[in-house]
């Protein structure tokens, strides 16, 4: 189905308070929803204990309060995952492996009946769906999950779109969860579609939580074919029901819906039994299902879709379908009772009940009774159990689009439906008898609904919504209560609101409650009202407050005591104050409204009344025209003015009226003015007609003017306009008047221009400035001036927008000849050819110049604050404001000889001019330009902390930072008082601190730069720290991934706390101790200074509460005028007086001058012994400095080269590596065949074991002893005597261990084709060994080979795991191995110690500095008939056997040791010429001798050059023998006939000795430690070859360790029996169980390998390579220990090499374990099928061996037979003594 249609349905049923009072807000409360961060949202649970709502999502999970707020939430995922791979995933292993989205499947309580749940259980479709146990109080909490599942804890779908169902029940106090998944085509197969599962192990079983194991499943043939898809999982009284589609395989292969039921206590699964659903004979795909209640009985409700043709994809048409529980109980137990009582088959003999799923059962004719019998069958009913006859409904709703969700409630006996459908719309469905009704409520994209009574709870795509789903209170009538058809509401007539009908108390009279669904769906109403308007002078029985209006309408209601039943309206009206409504026409207002008011003239009323106390009525226009006058129209009005409007001030004015109807009045009409003066020309007048005081209508406007007022000169009079009548008047005091006013004269024309003030003073010869001119009288207009403005005797062009009368205009300045001798001169302006005006301020002309730039570059992104240099930069300048125009930006800081702005933006680096614009003058820089270089890049800013005080260094490191001259560190923050106000607004303060300094690099594109960070208040929120270089801004946060932190300030506490301002008293010599808090939070020693009066005071230590610093050893002088120092401390922008500090003088009272003389001898005397001893320290003491700077010199180089080198040799030792990897698989490792490996494991360090040897018998005694060591084998295949042999040999004490190790190896071999049996009899064997340590120490068993028992068991390891260590484990042992000789041999290593420079093992350290270096050595190597020259790398300090072994390693590479010739068998000659030829051996009379030390010949001895041509030759036998150091296969270096003439032996460093210490040297003790001491800097090299070597151990480990792949039976078997065997004794604890698995198999088998690769591999190991593989070996042995690995300064040094890996090893060895016995136990009898290959042995030599015990302890064999009961019934004595007789021709009791 696809995913957008597979909405999930959940159904919690929380039966709240039938009758809830709800506040009236509440009433209204809109739905609560919630947005989950856009995740994608599967399922929903409802806790209904505590209300709360759980929602599982995809890669979260959600925990919401009841009212939907989030609580907790956790992750889920995203993981690393592939369907195709099994849990764990190992990237290594799962190449496919991505991350991917973990969608929720099954989301589940699970809790006890009748108790509080547990837990959550959740589970999803990563990792194959397994399964975990999260808190139901913090989501984020994992109560249980596991890290590396089995197969039969994969429960949920690993795909998204497959459907996964679940339901928890309880059986006998066990909590079961049955879980319902759909068909996945990838992952693990044979997962059944139906499974029980544990919820919690029991201890009883092995299984794990959430295992299917034990358990009953569903076992289906084909699971592809049926694709079962679930839908709904419910449990009901004492059943589970599934709900889902699948294929019907029995009839047509279409697909159909299905209910199967099983009994809840079914293990097995006996009860299973499924009945097909029909609805309506279309619709067959089941989408949604839910348990509830039709007509009062439990009923399943399903949404079911029309499938597309014969496929599982529904289309868009859906229906709804009921099926009583009732009728499919009956439906499936007769499916049950057919299929065991009658074959499956009816009356008619038709089959209607089959055995499905492609089980091999069949239905049965058993007893009538069965079923009843066994109601949940038996192992001997069949099943699971099919019915061919399907459960009819009709389809009750049909819907498009499809129905994806429902859940049910039953609202007062009557069933009521909530569905969702895939458009995210809620619909609820009403069932009730033959009516089917429904309405809809919209929530966007629904996929969940969950009903709690009263609430629904929907789940959408990305939002979870909660609302009522009885909706009543909405409604506020009656009518728009039943006319929304809501099922829940009705009207309660009585309490006048829409509720529920419990909800109304007297819902059960007729017609209280009136139901939209009932018989009577009438409200109640007033059907008529007379009269329906009123006047409120009129007289009623009406009593009301009429408020001050026209009108108010009054509601009448026909109540029942408070509650209204039906209402209405009346109006009542107010006739005065309709006459208000128009105050200048009262009588039009009044006439002219919609009430039967009327107008009464005379008395100026407006009234009800139609008739007036004088007479002259005039009725309003809507009573009857036979009233007249009526109307508007009959209103007497003044409406308009026919004189001019204009009225000067202070003078007497005419003015006209027109208006009508106003022949009613018998008085004069009056004019009152009334005005407010609004502009300073124009007033508007407001003029208001009135008759006898009284106020007829407004009519006209008016503007009355002063002509004074703004006219300030004679240009600005003469330019008003002439209707005004204003003129410029020539009295005393000249202004402008209005023209009746003047009576001197006026004039005609106006005074001279004036001009007051000219900007700018100064403007370029090229012109093009503009220049703004002020003063009076300067035109009228602009055409006055338009031709008549000068500059400096130069035209200039008038603007006219800029021109303002009189006042102020702009002009352009342009030059159209430029005459040499005008540079300055007068503003001169002339007005229409009248006097001209001329400035007192001077305009000059100017030339500007630049001269340079600074800075010459800047970043592309802009921002630089650019200097321009020059002379009259000034030119055009205003004083306000600046307008340069430098490259299109504005200028500013400007002066005569700079000016400064801002660089833009650049889209690419480069050189270009800078052009700066005076007007229409340019002057171009073009000696210097600009460059526009690559933005300044940060890579690095350390510290990332500060306190909140500032100025703590900030280095910052990066790219192209000396490209920003003034980079600046800032911050962003909210001070306190405002964060704590934040609700009402926000305010961001920013600091920013310039950098101290910027140091450029040597490459001019890099640099470094130091910054100090900017001081922020305390206790303020850090918003936003970044740097801001120019336009360039890089938050802080982005380049260490972390925010920069500011700190509280620390507080520094002063020097005298119980006295402050006391001076504290030092003596010299000492140091100062500060007591503070808070100092290391943000500042380290280093950053802190303290000053102590004039001079520092050296700060030694610095700690979080105290800090020390050493003052100076005379007094410093104050800095004040005080007499003492004060100690200040400065930590960034921070400082701290700490007090005065005194120093003590010593100042006593004065000493006699003999005491004086006799103190100055006396001291004489001393300062003499003094400066003996001081010779005599300083002597022996300059020996010990320089031994001491000798190894700080050392140091110092080693831990330089330590990285370097370390980092060489692993690459090089890669290189060496990927040329070895050519040769792995298959051939190029070395592998032993499997007897040669067998002899080597069983019989080790011993020649001629019994596996290569032949049974040397005469031949007149061969058939006879065969004969009897066949018998012999048939006794060994005797449990009992093998047992009880073996038993008696062990109590022999002249039985060694060797022997009982050499016995149990010959009975390996005896045994060997019968390994079943002999695994038998170790398991017996192992049995009693483990009863024997239970009662003394069961922790001690199998640590030693104590035991032949002991010995077996290594044995069978060795032949269990022989196949794991040539599939799996034995390339990277074999990689490792020629990793270590590679790297031992590449370092100089000691032919007589065995000490190499390259090794793990300290005890085998080379530590000297042995100069060498490495020479390339041309082999001749003779192929057939050819000799070819091959290059081989050896070191000049090699011995000539060493480098015969290299030179043999090159050629034979890759080839078994076993199959190259010897190096003592050949010699090596140096060739040089065609005749040259010199025979190099380690000893010969070139040797050199010194004393009785005698040095091994080497390379260097010999002056072989590097490219010298050698070639190994075979020996002749006439040569003189020269003495090997080491014997072919052997490790252990060997001295040989130089000690018995007195000489000894060394290469590079002489065998140390300890020769007892003379007794008058043992004072120098301290000097013979001290250069013992130096060595020990050569401890390094270990760490070096560590580093190497890390990856192909690791990779080894890993492979002995890894459970990616299926760990080797027999591992598996062992220590299954193993956990048997504690079980068993009662040992509970896990570390017991531990110490035995790692004793068996880790420490007797995976050890011995690592310690000897010679057992697997056909190679050469030397003692040098054997240290290396010890100190490897004993890292595993730790990391198997359950102990914890501690290591100190006295530890070893081969502990401490491995101290970091060892915890994460002991991870990988216990997951090992766990894996294992959490892993199901399988079959092991391939295991037995596998090993009976492995023949061919020689057994008849082993028995023949064993016999040689059996003949050396015969007598107490015999007697321990004898005393046996079962071992007298068998006569083992007497087949023993046959066979003695047989083999030895013993005499014997026969």
């Amino acid at each position: 189905m696809p995913a957008a249609a597979s909405l999930l349905l959940l159904l919690a049923i929380l039966w709240w308070p039938l009758v809830l009072p709800l506040a009236p807000g509440h009433l209204q409360s809109p739905p609560t929803f919630i947005t989950l961060n856009g995740s994608r949202l599967n399922h929903l649970l409802l806790d209904t204990h505590s209300g709360h709502v759980y929602v599982g999502a995809v890669n979260v999970l959600y925990h919401l309060s009841p009212d939907l707020q989030l609580l907790t939430w956790g992750k889920t995922g995203p993981k690393l995952d592939s369907p195709d791979c099994l849990p764990p995933i190992d990237p290594t292993d799962c190449t496919q492996a991505e991350t991917t989205d973990n969608t929720n499947k099954l989301l589940l309580l699970e809790e006890i009946k009748g108790g509080d749940p547990l837990s959550l259980i959740v589970c999803g479709t990563v990792l194959q769906g397994i399964c975990e146990k999260r808190s139901l109080e913090n989501v984020s909490q994992v109560l249980y999950k596991t890290d590396n599942p089995v197969d039969t804890q994969y429960v949920a779908a690993n795909n998204p779109r497959v459907s996964t169902v679940g339901v928890v029940v309880e059986q006998k106090g066990v909590l079961l969860m049955l879980v319902g998944r759909g068909y996945t085509s990838k992952g693990p197969g044979g997962i059944p579609p139906i499974t029980m599962r544990r919820l919690t192990p029991v201890a009883r079983h092995s299984a794990p939580a959430f295992s299917h194991e034990e358990l009953g499943k569903l076992v289906v043939g084909s699971y592809s074919e049926y694709n079962n898809h679930f839908v709904k999982a419910f449990h009901h009284n004492n059943y589970v029901y599934f709900v889902f589609s699948r294929r019907d395989m029995w009839g047509k292969r279409e697909y159909r819906t299905y209910v199967s039921r099983l009994c809840a206590g079914d293990p097995n699964f006996y009860s299973y039994v499924e009945v097909p659903l029909s609805c309506g004979g279309r619709y067959n795909l089941a989408q949604a299902a839910v348990l509830g209640y039709y007509r009062e009985q439990p009923a399943l409700f399903v949404a079911m879709a029309m499938g597309q043709a014969s496929t599982p994809t529904p289309t868009d048409r859906t229906a709804l379908c009921v099926y009583k529980v009732e009728e499919l109980d009956k439906a499936l137990h007769g499916a049950q009772l057919l299929c065991y009582t009658q074959e499956g088959k009816d009356a008619n003999n038709k089959e209607k009940a089959y055995i499905e799923y492609e089980v091999s059962s069949s239905c049965l004719k058993l007893p009538q009774d069965s079923l009843n019998e066994y109601p949940c069958g038996g192992e001997h009913t069949p099943s699971p159990i099919a019915s061919a006859i399907a459960l009819e409904a009709t389809p009750a709703f049909t819907w498009t689009p499809p129905i994806t969700a429902v859940t049910t409630a039953t609202e007062v006996g009557h069933t009521i439906v909530l569905l969702g459908d895939k458009n995210g719309r809620l619909h609820k469905v009403f069932l009730h008898a033959n009516v089917v009704s429904s309405c809809v409520l919209s929530v966007s994209n629904s996929r969940t609904v969950l009903r709690a009574s009263d609430l629904c709870v929907c789940v959408c795509v990305f939002q979870v919504t909660k609302l009522h789903v009885a909706q009543c209170e909405k409604h506020l009538d009656c009518h728009s209560c039943l006319s929304n058809r809501d099922p829940y509401c009705g009207w309660c007539s009585l309490e006048g609101r829409c509720t529920r009908k419990m909800d109304c108390a007297r819902h059960a009279q007729l017609h209280h409650w009136i139901w939209s669904y009932g018989r009577e769906r009438q409200c109640v109403s007033i059907e008529s009202l007379h009269p329906s308007i009123q006047s409120r002078e009129e007289q009623t029985q009406v009593q009301t407050l009429i408020p001050d209006h026209h009108h108010v309408s009054v509601r009448m209601a026909l109540r029942f005591g408070d509650v209204t039943i039906s209402h209405t309206n009346i109006t009542f009206y107010d006739c005065k104050a309709v006459g208000r409504l128009n105050a200048t026409s009262p009588c039009m207002a009044c006439v002219s409204s919609m009430w039967p008011c009327h107008w009464c003239v005379k008395d100026e009323l407006c009234t009800h009344d139609k008739s007036c106390p004088r007479q002259h009525v005039i009725y309003n226009s809507r009573v009857s025209e036979l009233s007249l006058p009526r109307g508007p129209d009959s209103c007497p009005c003044v409406w308009t003015l026919q004189s001019s409007p204009l009225v000067p001030v202070g003078f007497d004015s005419e003015l006209s009226l027109q208006g009508k109807n106003l022949d009613i009045f018998e008085v004069m009409l009056i004019c009152r003015l009334s005005f407010h003066p609004i502009h300073y020309l124009v007033t508007v007048l407001y003029l208001l007609v009135v008759s006898s005081l009284r106020l007829i209508c407004v009519c006209v406007t008016v503007q009355l003017y002063d002509c004074s007022v703004g006219q300030s000169d004679c240009s600005q009079c003469r330019a008003v306009a002439g209707n005004y009548g204003c003129v410029w008047c020539a009295d005393e005091t000249p202004g402008c008047v209005y023209n009746q006013s003047c009576t001197s004269g006026t004039m005609d024309t106006c005074p001279p221009p004036l001009i007051t003030e000219v900007e700018p003073l100064t403007g370029p010869l090229e012109g093009g400035i503009l220049l703004t001119i002020q003063g009076s009288n300067l035109g009228q207009s602009f055409q006055d001036i338009q031709a008549g403005v000068t500059v400096a005797g130069v035209t200039c062009r008038p603007l006219p927008e800029a021109y303002r009368i009189s006042t102020r205009y702009n002009s352009s300045v342009k030059i159209t000849v430029l005459v040499a001798n005008v540079t300055a001169g007068p503003v001169v302006i002339t007005v229409r050819g009248s006097e001209k005006g001329e400035s007192q301020q001077t305009f000059s002309y100017q030339n500007p110049q630049l001269s340079r730039i600074v800075p010459e570059k800047g970043p592309l992104a802009g921002g630089t604050m650019l200097t321009v240099h020059g002379s009259q930069l000034l030119t055009g300048q205003r004083t306000e404001q600046s307008s340069d125009q430098i490259a299109g930006l504005q200028a500013f800081l400007v002066s005569d000889t700079r000016l400064i702005c801002r660089t833009s933006h650049s889209n690419q680096t480069g050189r270009v001019p800078v052009k700066v614009v005076f007007g229409k003058a340019e002057r171009i820089l073009d000696s210097v330009l600009f460059s526009y270089m690559e933005d300044p890049v940060i890579t690095d800013a350390t510290p990332t902390e500060s306190f909140y005080g500032g100025g703590r260094l900030i280095y910052v490191t990066g790219q192209n930072l000396n490209v920003v001259q003034q980079p600046k560190m800032s911050v962003s923050y909210e001070p306190r008082e405002r964060s704590e106000v934040r609700r009402r607004r926000y305010t961001h303060v920013s600091v920013r601190n310039p950098l101290v300094t910027v140091k450029q690099s040597e490459n001019s594109f890099h640099g470094w730069m130091i910054c100090k960070s900017p001081t922020v208040e305390p206790k303020s929120r850090i918003v936003r720290v970044w740097f801001e270089m120019d336009n360039v801004h890089i938050d802080f946060h982005t380049i260490k991934n972390k925010p920069f932190t500011y700190h509280p300030n620390p507080d520094l506490f002063q020097l005298n706390s119980e006295s402050r301002g006391t001076p504290i008293r030092f003596k010299p010599g000492g140091v100062l101790a500060v007591e503070g808090k808070g100092l290391t939070l943000a500042m380290n020693r280093d950053e802190v200074v303290a000053r102590l009066g004039d001079k520092e005071c050296v700060v030694k230590t610095l700690d979080n509460t105290h800090l020390y610093c050493e003052p100076p050893e005379e007094q410093p002088l104050a800095l004040d005028d005080s007499d003492l120092p004060r100690l200040k401390v400065l930590m960034g922008s921070l400082a701290f007086d700490l007090g005065p500090v005194q120093y003590d003088n010593d100042l006593h009272s004065p000493v006699p001058l003999a005491a004086q003389i006799g103190l100055a001898a006396g001291a004489a005397v001393v300062v003499l012994i003094v400066l003996v001893i001081i010779l005599m320290y300083r002597r022996k003491s300059k020996q010990a400095l320089r031994d001491y700077k000798k190894v700080l010199v050392q140091l110092e180089t080693l831990e330089i080269n330590v990285g370097d080198q370390c980092r060489k040799e692993f690459t090089d030792l890669m290189t060496e590596m990927m040329d070895l990897s050519s040769d792995v698989g298959g051939p190029g490792i070395p592998f032993l065949d499997y007897r040669t490996y067998a002899e080597r494991v069983f019989f080790p360090g011993q020649k001629g074991a019994p596996l290569s040897q032949n049974l040397d018998l005469p031949d007149s005694r061969r058939q006879t002893v065969e004969q009897g060591l066949g018998q012999l084998n048939n006794l060994l295949n005797n449990r009992l005597f093998l047992i009880r042999f073996i038993h008696t040999l062990e109590v022999q004490q002249s039985f060694s261990q060797r022997d009982r190790g050499y016995v149990a190896s010959l009975l390996t071999m005896a045994l060997h084709d019968k390994l079943e049996y002999f695994t038998d009899v170790m398991k017996t064997l192992l049995g009693d060994l483990v009863q024997q340590y239970v009662a003394k120490n069961p922790k001690l068993m199998l640590r030693r080979t104590e035991t032949v028992m002991e010995k077996m068991l290594t044995n069978w390891m060795s032949i269990c795991l022989y196949s794991f260590l040539k599939e799996v484990a034995g390339e990277p042992l074999y990689k490792l191995y020629r990793a270590i000789k590679y790297q031992v041999d590449k370092g100089p290593v000691d032919a007589v110690t065995g000490k190499a420079k390259r090794t793990l093992n300290d005890s085998h350290l080379l530590r000297e500095d042995i100069e060498y270096c490495s020479v390339t050595l041309t082999v001749l190597v003779k192929s057939g008939v050819e000799v070819q020259p091959c290059p081989v790398k050896v070191l000049d300090t090699d011995t000539i056997t060493q480098v015969k072994d290299k030179i043999l390693d090159q050629i034979y590479k890759g080839a078994a040791f076993s199959q190259r010739p010897a190096a003592d068998s050949l010699d090596l000659e140096w060739r040089s010429g065609q005749a040259g030829h010199l025979t190099l051996s380690d000893d010969d009379v070139t040797a050199i001798i010194q004393g009785r030390w005698k040095r091994i010949n080497t390379l260097q001895h010999y002056k072989v050059p590097d490219g010298a041509t050698v070639a190994l030759v075979p020996r002749s036998q006439s040569s003189l023998g020269v003495n090997q150091f080491y014997q072919t296969g052997e490790k252990t270096p060997m001295l040989e006939g130089e000690e018995e003439e007195g000489l000894r032996l060394w290469h590079l460093v002489k065998p140390s000795e300890d020769p007892e210490i003379p007794k008058h040297r043992k004072s120098s003790m301290r000097e013979r430690e001290r250069a013992k001491a130096i060595p020990e800097i050569y401890l390094t090299r270990l760490l070096s070859m560590k580093g190497t070597l890390q990856k192909f151990v690791d990779d080894v480990f890993v492979a002995i360790l890894s459970t990616k792949r299926p760990p080797p039976i027999a591992v598996r078997f062992f220590f299954d029996f193993l956990d048997d065997m504690a079980e068993k004794h009662g040992i509970d604890d896990p570390e017991t169980v531990h110490i035995w698995k790692t004793n068996s198999l880790p420490l007797r088998f995976w050890v011995n390998i690592l310690k000897n690769p010679q057992f697997v591999f056909d190679v050469q190991v030397t003692d040098s390579v054997d240290a290396v593989l010890s100190v490897i070996a004993q890292t595993f042995i730790d990391s198997c220990t359950t102990s914890e690995h501690k290591v100190g300064r006295d530890s070893p040094v081969n502990k401490l090499l491995y101290a970091r890996e060892i915890p994460r090893y002991k991870q990988l060895v216990e997951r090992y374990y766990s894996d294992i016995h959490n892993a199901v136990s399988g079959c092991y009898q391939e295991m037995n099928s596998t090993l009976t290959e492995l023949s061919g042995m020689n057994s008849l030599v082993a028995l023949h061996e064993l016999y040689k015990y059996i003949n050396k302890y015969y007598d107490q064999i015999i007697m321990s037979l004898e005393e046996d009961a079962a071992g007298q019934k068998m006569q083992l004595a007497y087949r023993l003594q046959q066979v003695a007789a047989l083999v030895e021709n013993k005499v014997t009791d026969l």
